[in-house]
Order: structure tokens, then C-alpha cells, then sequence
């Protein structure tokens, strides 16, 4: 009752939550359009998707707050719209650059295999692996992180970056080997894949201190640098990683002479990020990479990555726009635990409470809507593969939204929770896939989404209910019970 009562007592959440269930009722719908509506009709669709994408743009922008104190500054705050498109280059980029290069890369063969199908598996792995990999960065820079300290960070990172690479390196296989059994890919075809990944391994390691410092600038250089080695020579696989990790390698200067070869991180710490990585990352990105295994890559690949977009950027938008004022909400909390007295700590437990809530619900009422535009607006452009498009991209929220709740569960100290529905989605996804014979059709794959909407919407429930019955109480949650163990 108390997660019913928190979306029903605060109006701001109230009204979130039914733009959601709008939303949500209008996307199941828009297939229903063609039956409906008469011909010709398609350009009022087209229409419609606009006028709502300019809601989108009103919905999302900042607010402030009533309470006055969960607003905080970073880089980009005060134009949080330029932080947004910047944070959002890679997907801006390649979404431009890779149409024009890929008839170039479909003209070559590696190990007898099309370059274009080892770089988009390549593609729907990374972002996966990326979750694990870089998470052991940031326990090695954990403890200087809240002084911001940018040379000091700079120099831990440096010191323990080579060995933490290596130490990372084992975890190609873990998505190299099912490809193998997956495919009948040739022996250099599957050496390019796992080099092509190791590249990328390096590269998203190489993001964390853009991404510690805020510094969006420097993250878009970096995804400037690959959509122009990308662009310039497509067929030369090794590149584009290599550039965009030479532009955050050249920027971390001074920090640079601290480089080791011999501070490693600890086996059993490293081997417990990777896995709590993995799973964590696995909800919101192992369905495309099953998807590619069960169909050997012959899937509507231009629609799937469509649909997922509007995940893609609530996801982005929560980070860059939202989770900043969710940082300062905790901090003052931590800092009222310390020097205000009960009274006080009441109402700074209630207020970061109520921001988390308004965060995960105008994060999910900004990509729900934009579900619904990229559904009407692919209805408008080929309505042949409408019923796709709307299965795959609520599939791709619910993802979202159970990935946002599960960051927050371990965000306040659960870490097991997170992975065990991590866990549970993985094998879910595994089963609609295979348990759907015809996935590389655009109706079985339809199916198989429209199975994982059902299953992670239920998943969602249980999962806002635990994050509900953590937050409700933050200050126990992130203090007390720790201070109690003792």
C-alpha cells in the first residue's frame, strides 16, 4: 500500500504516473490505426508524432523544485538541454554516420563473414560488457571521488588501468563462446569479433574519467573522434575504438606518468563487479544481443534500434538531467544525520524519498511518450512493421525503468536484489527467444518482445515495491542499519 500511496498523495508524481498509463494505453493502440483509420491518414500520424515530441521537450525540461533544495549545479546545469545532446553524441553520431558507411562494410568479408554483421555484434555487445567492465574502475577511484579531485583521480586511475585491463579481458569470452556455439562463424571471423571488443573494452574504460569529471565535452570528442574514423575509413574495424580512446588518453596529461603495470585490483572484489556488472547491464541490453544469437543477425535490425531509442534517451536523460539532484538530496541527508537534530532528519528523509520517486517517474513519463512517438511515426513511414516497433519499444522501457529501479536498490546498499532480477530477466529473455521458433520474422520477434513486456512489467512491480520498502526510509537504510550492525 505505502507504493500506491506515494504515487497518489504527491501531485507531481500523480500526474507522471498518468501521462505513463496514457501513454502506455495510445501505444497499444497505434497498431489498431490502419484498421481504423482510413487512407491517407498516414500523414496525420506523422503529424501527431511531431506535436507530441514537442511535449516531450516540455515535459522533460527542468523544473524547480518546490522544496528548493534538490536542485544541484554540474558542468552543464545551468544548460542542461546542451548537457543532454552531448551526453546523447554516440547515438546521435552513429545513427547518422553508420547508414552511410555500411553498404562499404557489407562489400567486405572477414573469415567469409560480413563485416557489417561482426560490427553490429560487436555493437549490441558492448554496451552489455561496457556495465561490467567499467565498474571495477570506480571502486579502484571510489574513495576519492566525493573531493573531485580530478588530478588525484587521474593518477589512481592511471596507476591500476593497465592491470584492470588485462584483469577485464577474460570477460570477451564470456559473450565470444556463445557466438561460437550460436553460429557457424569461421575461426577469424569470431578473432576479429573478440579483437573488435577488446578495442571497445579499452575505449569504454577510457570514458570513466569524462564521465567521473561530468566533463561532456570531452565524452562527445571522444564519440567525435570514432564517427570520424568510422566515416572516413568504415572497412578498417580496428580504428574507430582506437581513435576514441587516444582523445581521453591524451586528456588525462599529468596523470599519465602514474601508470603501472603491477597495481592490480583484488581477484575477489574484480570477479564480484564483473558479475554484479553483467547482470545489472543484462536487463536493459542482453535482449538484442540473444536476439542476434537466435537469428544469426537476420533481424529488422534499422526497427529494433528505433524502438529502442526512446529507453536509450530517458535512460540518459535520468543520469545527466535527474540523478545529479538525487546525489545532493542524499548528501544533504548524510550531512542532516550528522549535525541537524530528529525533527530535521524527518523532513530531509521525506524530501529525498519524494525526489527519487519524481525522478524514476518523469524518467519513465519522458520515454513512454517517446515510445509513442517513434511509434506513430513509424506507423506513418512503414506501417508494415508498426506491431514491432510498439512491442519492441514498451519492451525496451520496462527494461528501462526495472534497470532505473534496480540502480537505486543498489545505490542504497542492496546489492544482491539488483542481481538476482537481473538474473531472473536474463533467463526470461533467454526463454522468449528460444521458446519462439520464428524470431527472424518481424511477427515472432513481435511475439517474443510482447512475451518480455508482460514478464518485466510484472518484474517492475516487484521491483518499485523492494525499492519502496528500502526508500520509504532512507535514513535507515543508508545509515542506521549499518550503524546498528556493529
Amino acid at each position: 500500500m505505502t507504493s500506491l500511496q506515494s504515487l497518489l498523495q504527491d501531485s507531481f508524481a500523480r500526474r507522471r504516473t498518468i501521462i505513463i498509463m496514457v501513454a502506455l494505453i495510445l501505444t497499444a493502440l497505434v497498431p489498431l490505426t490502419d484498421s481504423i483509420l482510413p487512407a491517407g491518414w498516414s500523414y496525420a500520424l506523422l503529424g501527431a508524432g511531431a506535436v507530441l515530441f514537442m511535449a516531450v521537450l516540455l515535459l522533460a525540461r527542468p523544473r524547480p523544485s518546490s522544496s528548493g533544495g534538490d536542485r544541484v549545479k554540474t558542468e552543464g546545469s545551468s544548460r542542461p538541454g546542451a548537457g543532454l545532446l552531448l551526453y546523447l553524441s554516440p547515438v546521435i553520431l552513429l545513427n547518422l554516420v553508420y547508414p552511410l558507411v555500411s553498404p562499404e562494410m557489407a562489400a567486405v568479408s572477414v573469415g567469409g563473414v560480413q563485416l557489417t554483421l561482426v560490427v553490429l555484434a560487436s555493437s549490441i555487445t558492448v554496451p552489455w560488457l561496457a556495465q561490467a567492465a567499467c565498474l571495477p574502475a570506480y571502486r579502484a577511484i571510489g574513495d576519492l571521488m566525493a573531493e573531485r579531485d580530478m588530478l588525484a583521480i587521474t593518477r589512481r586511475f592511471c596507476t591500476t588501468w593497465p592491470a584492470m585491463l588485462v584483469q577485464a579481458l577474460p570477460i570477451v569470452l564470456v559473450f565470444a563462446v556463445p557466438l561460437w556455439l550460436a553460429t557457424d562463424w569461421s575461426f577469424t571471423a569470431l578473432a576479429t569479433y573478440a579483437a573488435l571488443v577488446a578495442l571497445h573494452l579499452l575505449f569504454v574504460q577510457s570514458l570513466v574519467l569524462a564521465n567521473v569529471g561530468d566533463r561532456r565535452g570531452l565524452w562527445a570528442i571522444a564519440w567525435v573522434g570514432y564517427a570520424a574514423a568510422l566515416f572516413i575509413a568504415p572497412t578498417i574495424w580496428w580504428l574507430p575504438p582506437l581513435v576514441g580512446a587516444l582523445t581521453q588518453i591524451v586528456a588525462m596529461g599529468r596523470g599519465l606518468s602514474a601508470i603501472s603495470l603491477t597495481r592490480r585490483l583484488g581477484a575477489r572484489d574484480f570477479a564480484t563487479d564483473l558479475v554484479r556488472g553483467l547482470l545489472l547491464g543484462a536487463v536493459l541490453w542482453a535482449d538484442k544481443f540473444v536476439l542476434f544469437l537466435v537469428t544469426d543477425g537476420d533481424f529488422q535490425v534499422v526497427i529494433v534500434f528505433l524502438a529502442m531509442l526512446p529507453a536509450v534517451i530517458a535512460y540518459n536523460y535520468y543520469f545527466v538531467n535527474l540523478a545529479p539532484r538525487v546525489d545532493k538530496a542524499v548528501a544533504e541527508l548524510h550531512h542532516t544525520i550528522a549535525n541537524e537534530p530528529l525533527t530535521v532528519l524527518a523532513k530531509r528523509s521525506k524530501r529525498l524519498s519524494r525526489t527519487v520517486d519524481r525522478a524514476i517517474l518523469s524518467t519513465g513519463a519522458v520515454g513512454m511518450v517517446l515510445v509513442l512517438v517513434v511509434s506513430l511515426l513509424l506507423d506513418g513511414i512503414q506501417p508494415v512493421n508498426v506491431l514491432l516497433t510498439v512491442s519492441v519499444g514498451v519492451a525496451s522501457w520496462a527494461f528501462m525503468i526495472l534497470t532505473l529501479l534496480s540502480y537505486e536498490l543498489d545505490y542504497i546498499g542492496e546489492k544482491i536484489l539488483p542481481q538476482v532480477l537481473g538474473g531472473i530477466h536474463l533467463a526470461l529473455c533467454v526463454a522468449a527467444f528460444l521458446l519462439v521458433g520464428v524470431v527472424d520474422t518481424s511477427g515472432g520477434a513481435a511475439l517474443a518482445y510482447g512475451a518480455l513486456v508482460v514478464a518485466d512489467l510484472v518484474l517492475v512491480g516487484v521491483a518499485w515495491t523492494l525499492y519502496k520498502r528500502h526508500w520509504a526510509q532512507p535514513e535507515y537504510t543508508l545509515f542506521w542499519r549499518h550503524a546498528t550492525s556493529w
